[in-house]
């Protein structure tokens, strides 16, 4: 119904130093460079005035899994998820947009030691645990303004879905997203049922590795973690991972993610069917933010999620 996650928008205070970190350390190419039209930015509801410039980076090309860096004049204050540390504003089992991942070549130690000499700030060193049948290698970190970012080495993920490495650079594509899910019935709902992707995991962490995860994550020790990963069975990357902590106390980041904040600020995938996909939408009990409309030339519309996420749905009739 909808196409992999083709980019994720994220709001920067300084951009040439996320530049410095995307571009420079990790290799990212630049797709494309410029400044946010008058249309773009009504349609994502920035503020009366604000001016922006976004660059568009991608691993050598890939178009599935792009990152958009936009930074807006005046810098905005708010931020859309800030849990760097305990006991900070935000919760890491609160409800809304996680963090953005990347595959990364084995060991993961390497490429995290990169990173913290970087400037990110590490929850901790990487560690090795077992979601159903997937093993893998991760670490979290957060970059620019708070964003936290996932590296991972995927043990038993098939190859086509390990792009880190030659030729594409020691950094992959962005391959999945996570979200902090609230209500796993209106996520499949919405996921399976509206967008039509397909579940490839649901499932809790086996209790042997569930301390590291909780240590990985930032979460209470003895919480248990049930994740649900969607996907495009074409397409091993652009995946969404929902992650639900079940009987852990947790509150929504109500409409936190927005382009007009830093941080994770959009999820833009394709549709065949703009209007189609509409109706699908409203049937979840969804709210769509924005109705299907004409910016620059290509109809698209924006999407409130069950968890807060913020989709960008732009129509592309020549999709499967």
């Amino acid at each position: 119904m909808i196409t992999a996650m083709q980019s994720i928008t994220v709001g920067v205070s300084d951009l040439p130093a996320a530049m410095r970190l995307f571009h420079e350390v990790m290799g990212l190419a630049i797709e494309s460079r410029g400044v946010v039209s008058p249309a773009q930015a009504a349609f994502w509801g920035l503020p009366a005035g604000a001016r922006g410039q976004f660059v568009e980076l991608s691993c050598q090309g890939y178009p599935i899994g792009r990152m958009r860096l936009v930074a807006l004049d005046p810098v905005p204050h708010e931020v859309v998820r800030l849990d760097t540390q305990i006991g900070g504003p935000d919760s890491p089992l609160d409800i809304g947009p996680k963090a953005i991942d990347y595959y990364v070549r084995s060991p993961a130690v390497v490429w995290w030691r990169e990173l913290v000499a970087a400037g990110c700030t590490a929850r901790s060193p990487p560690v090795r645990h077992v979601i159903g049948n997937v093993e893998s290698e991760e670490a979290v970190l957060f970059g620019p303004d708070g964003v936290p970012l996932l590296i991972m080495v995927g043990h038993r993920h098939p190859a086509s879905q390990m792009r880190a490495g030659t030729p594409h650079g020691n950094y992959s594509e962005v391959p999945t997203i996570s979200v902090v899910s609230g209500d796993l019935d209106a996520t499949r709902a919405f996921y399976g049922g509206a967008l039509g992707l397909t579940a490839a995991t649901d499932d809790e962490t086996a209790a042997e590795f569930r301390g590291q995860v909780n240590k990985l994550v930032g979460i209470p020790e003895g919480s248990r973690v049930h994740f649900l990963l969607y996907q495009d069975p074409a397409e091993p990357s652009g995946k969404i991972l929902l992650v639900y902590f079940g009987g852990a106390s947790t509150r929504r980041l109500t409409g936190r993610m927005h382009p007009a904040r830093l941080g994770v600020g959009l999820y833009t995938h394709g549709c065949k069917d703009l209007d189609a996909l509409a109706e699908r939408v409203r049937a979840t009990g969804a709210r769509i933010e924005r109705e299907p409309t004409d910016v620059d030339g290509t109809r698209a519309m924006l999407v409130r999620g069950p968890n807060e996420e913020l989709f960008e749905f732009v129509e592309q009739p020549q999709q499967r």
